[in-house]
């Protein structure tokens, strides 16, 4: 069901809902989706409205003005207004769902490279990967499988060679927008559900708690109405979640007087998100790299009939489609391969996950190498308030992202790039240049608008990351927070490291996990 706050009479109660979920992207509609026709009575709130697409309204998106610190304005000065979407679906309005599940090596701690582990196993998320990988319109989940991406994709990585550090991987993505932006997929499903109730213009202003700040009693919400704050509306739920992103959910915990924070401060610190050269470095070979080779590295769809028992393999189609309405009864997505470490690589070298894309020439005789790799957690790199700075509409404080590198970072891509010109000088290439100065200390590096100049990769994570002891970590392993009763978090904020994959389909696979253990208590 769809209704609008602003369609409601001012200082408006709503109440006897069994779950209310704060937040409509990714983590949010996936948990509405999956509780939608089950016994509990839900209420999503989004910030947007029913008919959002593409970008938000101006005013919407001003209140995710805030401010950077010194090394993320030298990044990126308008990373908190270009890397997230303040509006109904969220950032699923602009990305195209780049799927890969983390390794198991990334939820493990790793004695002498990082501490940081996940308080779960890829065991334990493997059947809600299996779910979230549906969302994509993936096909079969079957990432490693090699051969099946070989015929798909009428192409193979390197040939393997003893000693190899590097390896052949497969990514996905999902460009179709109706796909994508979970708002357009999911959308006749949660507007016919008698369970499930979205709030539209529904913008959480404070979160109430007990005087022992140990359960979350009541929401205060506001809408905008002409570009500012209009109606109040105010929400009861025996639980709620925070799905509000890996920043927004921070901030609404700081608004609340540093809610749920622990005895270590961990509340808003190990921000993390992917650092990215995406122009790192380039190699010319002595004679041009086979064309099969090339296409495994190269973005291409991938349509996949999928098995007429439900059961048997999925079969790569090749030929044209005579009839265009024959792709409806297809799996259609694309598919690409990159280049990642063997986990004795990284057990061996003591650095984070990477992921390398390579980018051929129309020739094939030079490559151009793109690396994104895992951030180290650091207790330095924090969320905070601005007090002396607010948002125009609400007039509350903004969010100060200070975002902060580590010495084993800048180690991890000076080898990540020197493991890649050894793997390719053994595959031909004659000539190697890094286009990225990677001189200096963790906090040193080329900048903007150099042609190897740092960037980042968009995905938030670890501010409010998950732990098995309450000293460790602000949520458990169940998404709820240590110290209140009632409040959970979805989203990447609770992952404890990032490992190199996009983390969309982890955030899907960990908001179902979360939905059905709502569900089951």
């Amino acid at each position: 069901m769809y209704i609008s706050a602003d369609g409601l009479p001012p200082e408006t109660l709503l109440q006897d809902y069994d779950l209310c979920i704060v937040g409509a992207g990714a983590a949010g509609l996936a948990m509405a989706k999956r509780l939608a026709g089950s016994s509990m009575r839900v209420l999503l709130l989004s910030s947007g409205s029913a008919h959002d697409r593409g970008r938000p309204t101006a005013a919407r998106q001003s209140i995710y003005r805030g401010t950077l610190g010194d090394f993320m304005q030298k990044v990126d000065p308008i990373f908190l207004e270009r890397s997230r979407l303040h509006m109904h679906g969220g950032t699923t309005n602009h990305f195209g769902f780049w799927s890969r599940p983390l390794d198991p090596i990334d939820f493990r701690a790793r004695p002498g490279y990082r501490d940081a582990a996940w308080s779960l196993t890829l065991d334990d998320l493997a059947p809600y990967y299996l779910a979230a990988h549906e969302f994509g319109h993936f096909g079969p989940f079957n990432y490693d499988d090699m051969p099946f991406w070989e015929a798909a994709l009428y192409a193979q990585p390197f040939p393997p060679q003893p000693g190899d550090a590097l390896h052949g991987a497969i990514m996905h993505a999902q460009y179709e927008e109706s796909l994508h932006d979970f708002q357009v997929q999911f959308d006749a499903e949660l507007r016919a559900s008698q369970n499930v109730t979205v709030l539209f213009n529904a913008h959480l202003l404070r979160i109430e708690t007990t005087e022992a700040r140990n359960r979350v009693t009541r929401l205060t919400c506001a809408t905008i109405e002409d570009g500012a704050q209009g109606r109040t509306v105010y929400v009861q739920a025996r639980r709620f979640v925070l799905a509000m992103g890996g920043i927004e959910s921070v901030r609404a915990l700081r608004l609340a007087g540093d809610l749920g924070n622990n005895r270590k401060d961990h509340l808003g610190r190990g921000f993390m998100v992917h650092p990215l050269l995406v122009n790192a470095a380039k190699a010319r070979f002595a004679q041009p790299v086979p064309l099969s080779v090339r296409g495994f590295f190269r973005d291409q769809q991938v349509r996949l009939m999928p098995p007429a028992d439900g059961v048997s393999d999925y079969t790569p189609v090749h030929t044209p489609l005579v009839n265009p309405e024959h792709v409806f009864d297809l799996c259609v997505f694309n598919a690409w391969g990159v280049l990642v470490p063997t986990e004795a690589a990284l057990e061996a070298e003591g650095i984070g996950n990477f992921r390398l894309i390579l980018r051929f020439n129309p020739a094939g005789d030079a490559v151009e190498v793109n690396l994104n790799w895992e951030q180290v957690p650091n207790e330095a790199s924090s969320i905070t308030l601005n007090p002396s700075q607010v948002d125009p509409i609400f007039g509350q404080p903004v969010a100060h992202l200070d975002w902060r590198l580590l010495p084993e970072d800048k180690r991890t891509a000076v080898r990540a790039l020197d493991i890649c010109a050894d793997y390719l000088r053994s595959r031909g290439a004659v000539d190697w240049a890094l286009l990225t100065d990677l001189r200096g200390g963790a906090e040193e590096w080329s900048f903007a608008p150099h042609i190897g100049m740092l960037e980042t990769g968009d995905h938030h994570m670890g501010a409010l990351r998950m732990s098995a002891h309450p000293d460790d970590g602000i949520v458990n392993p169940d998404a709820r927070m240590h110290s209140v009763e009632n409040l959970y978090v979805a989203g990447c904020s609770i992952f404890p490291t990032g490992g190199f994959a996009n983390p969309t389909l982890t955030i899907v696979a960990l908001a179902l996990r979360l939905a059905d253990h709502l569900r089951a208590t």
